[in-house]
């Protein structure tokens, strides 16, 4: 699914392979939907995910929809099953009592036919009723079908005519247009089954029941397999939000064509709360991520907490800015700046560590991630004086060499030495 919030082109120092890129997606892919789960009995899955991934409803709505007209279950049924259905269809053949002036077509039902002369009072014993065989297509088979289309019409649409600059997603494919290609086409296409001579007599459903469903799994046609599929793939992603069927959206439309920077941050985070369950500590909860102030993790170890921060600030560095403080002071109205993650500590006195990610093996980045760092100590220094070395770790992707000091009030670590360190007794 090639979507993103932000444009995903490869730069040419980019530090990341690509079973570097494999194996960050597939340890957030297993453990992201922990977070999920931990929250489902307040949150839907959708609402996890928005505030994880600093998603509107409006964008992730978006993205379902894409990933929908996209996949191979709908584009196999557009493209392939459909068509070659309209090919062989047969309609269904059914009796209908009907009136015979004269001519007289089909089985002659006697007892109707007394009553309808009776009611006209026996004065046309021309009057027949009979039994007539008639062709529709307007059978349970082909109403799912009509449906299907329908829907998948419908969204084309809604996706074609959606503005991408109000919300900034673009494909990252090589070819900018080739998605808008592909959806464009299948509103065509379906716009053309729509106009079928058979389609205009086959009446829509408000809704596909299981009883329906049912007709078209168990059809003789072969090319209804497709559209039963497609059904289920609507029920699971919009009517029900199956959390699988929305598990593998939020995989394929949301992880993979997220800002790799994004996707390491998301990646160092659960690396953290993986490694502290590694090493022994247990956890007292687990929030929503991104929704709204506060901690998303506090876990204990023995008389030991640790609070995660992510995105967020602690209270304490919140009163002791000295960047708000001087904002206030000459009125001018500035937001905190703030890490990518805190480790609140209650250890006899709080102690924190603060936490910057940069997916970079860019010395000259790096420098300037250290010289910000170096900006949040000072900021926060008020609630670094009672705590332990170092204050501050700036996570790369991979080690740069060097010896560190105890005395060092900051640190650089690769993932790996970083998750050593979170499993370590250091923090104990």
């Amino acid at each position: 699914m090639l979507w993103g919030l932000k444009r995903m082109d490869k730069t040419v120092d980019d530090c990341w392979t690509e079973d570097d890129y494999n194996d960050v997606l597939g340890f957030v892919e297993r453990n992201l939907w922990l977070n999920v789960r931990e929250n489902s009995a307040t949150h839907k899955p959708k609402q996890v995910i928005c505030n994880l991934m600093q998603l509107s409803y409006q964008e992730l709505k978006l993205l379902q929809r894409i990933y929908f007209l996209l996949s191979n279950t709908i584009n196999k049924c557009i493209f392939k099953s459909i068509p070659r259905l309209f090919r062989h269809l047969t309609p269904s053949t059914s009796l209908v009592a009907t009136d015979s002036y004269g001519s007289i077509r089909g089985h002659i039902d006697w007892n109707l036919t007394l009553k309808r002369r009776m009611i006209s009072g026996f004065s046309n014993p021309t009057i027949f009723m009979t039994h007539a065989p008639i062709k529709t297509y307007d059978i349970p088979e082909m109403q799912a079908l009509k449906f299907l289309i329908t829907q998948v019409n419908r969204l084309c649409m809604e996706v074609l005519e959606f503005s991408p600059g109000e919300l900034q997603i673009q494909s990252y494919d090589a070819n900018d247009k080739k998605w808008k290609n592909d959806i464009n086409k299948m509103y065509n296409l379906t716009s053309t089954f729509l106009k079928n001579s058979y389609m205009r007599t086959v009446s829509i459903p408000n809704k596909v029941t299981d009883q329906i469903l049912q007709r078209v799994r168990c059809s003789r046609c072969n090319e209804f397999k497709s559209v039963y599929d497609g059904l289920r793939l609507y029920r699971n992603l919009f009517i029900r939000e199956d959390q699988e069927a929305l598990k593998t959206c939020i995989e394929q439309g949301v992880l993979k064509p997220l800002n790799r920077d994004t996707l390491y941050e998301i990646y160092i985070l659960l690396l953290t709360i993986m490694s502290l369950e590694k090493n022994g500590w247990k956890q007292d909860y687990i929030r929503l991520i991104g929704y709204g102030k506060g901690a998303i993790a506090q876990y204990k170890y023995v008389n030991v907490s640790v609070k995660i921060y992510y995105q967020t600030l602690p209270s304490s560095f919140i009163i002791n800015s000295v960047y708000k403080d001087l904002m206030e002071k000459y009125s001018i109205n500035a937001s905190l700046r703030r890490p990518d993650m805190v480790l609140e500590f209650d250890f006899y006195n709080h102690d924190f560590k603060l936490i910057e990610i940069k997916r970079t093996q860019d010395k000259r980045y790096i420098v300037d991630s250290v010289y910000k760092v170096l900006g949040y100590l000072k900021d926060f220094e008020d609630c670094f004086k009672s705590g332990r070395l170092p204050y501050a770790i700036l996570v790369i992707w991979d080690d740069v060499g060097g010896e560190e000091n105890v005395n060092d009030i900051m640190v650089i670590r690769g993932r790996h030495t970083f998750k050593q360190y979170i499993e370590s007794d250091a923090l104990r």
